[in-house]
């Protein structure tokens, strides 16, 4: 990290179109608040990244506990690196698609997605080629969904405020990644072995996550120009 410091801190250059904010950092923040999409994008990034944090904490458990003769601790570990690795290569493209198609879409896109493979999740597929596949589909469409929010947030926040609301979603989603491994761990049926309630719970997320995303959509259209003439 200091390396990575040391570098942006002597080689990086300031955007042009970049002012410095002299308003106090706390003002800001409060002032972000207080607006509706500060809320709305943090809700939204609450699920990707929350999710994905949630994920890789609990998957491990997960699978030597719905499949604990087919899945060993260092068989679960593999699996969750593998989730890990797939998010984090998934996430850059997420945010080049945003750029270029709009971040509404490919949030769209990320949140059904989400929806999806966790009700297949529900359902407790025989783990192999199946489960594989639908985790790291999954950790794809949360990575993906984290660099699509991120890439939204600029074109919906006012302009001199888009440091302070960033700074506020990204808050959100460390916070997101809390609740989901206490809701899994208190709706595991232990007479069924099953972890479903959990899941139809990110499944009813992600679905209120999709509807935000598509109800956003005239919003996005009438704060864009105004962005634009302010630029």
């Amino acid at each position: 990290m200091v390396v990575v410091a040391l570098l942006v801190w002597f080689f990086m250059k300031e955007s042009p179109a970049w002012n410095s904010n002299p308003q106090p950092v706390i003002p800001r923040v409060m002032s972000a608040l207080r607006l509706g999409i500060t809320w709305q994008m943090s809700f939204l990034y609450a699920v990707v990244f929350g999710g994905f944090v949630a994920f890789s904490t609990y998957l491990p458990k997960y699978l030597t506990t719905v499949y604990p003769t087919a899945v060993d601790q260092i068989g679960a570990g593999t699996r969750m690196g593998s989730f890990v690795i797939a998010a984090v290569i998934a996430r850059p493209f997420g945010g080049m698609l945003a750029d270029r198609l709009g971040g509404k879409p490919i949030t769209a896109v990320c949140m059904a997605a989400i929806a999806a493979l966790a009700f297949i999740v529900s359902l407790q597929p025989s783990e192999g080629i199946v489960t594989g596949i639908t985790f790291l589909a999954m950790a794809a469409a949360l990575g993906a969904g984290q660099g699509a929010v991120f890439g939204w947030v600029p074109r919906v926040s006012p302009p001199d405020k888009v440091g302070a609301i960033s700074g506020v979603v990204a808050a959100a989603g460390g916070l997101g990644g809390y609740f989901p491994p206490l809701v899994m761990g208190a709706t595991y049926n232990k007479a069924t072995n099953s972890y479903a309630l959990g899941l139809w719970l990110l499944v009813a997320t992600a679905v209120l996550a999709l509807a935000l995303t598509l109800v956003l959509q005239r919003r996005t259209a009438s704060v864009a120009p105004a962005a634009s003439t302010a630029k």
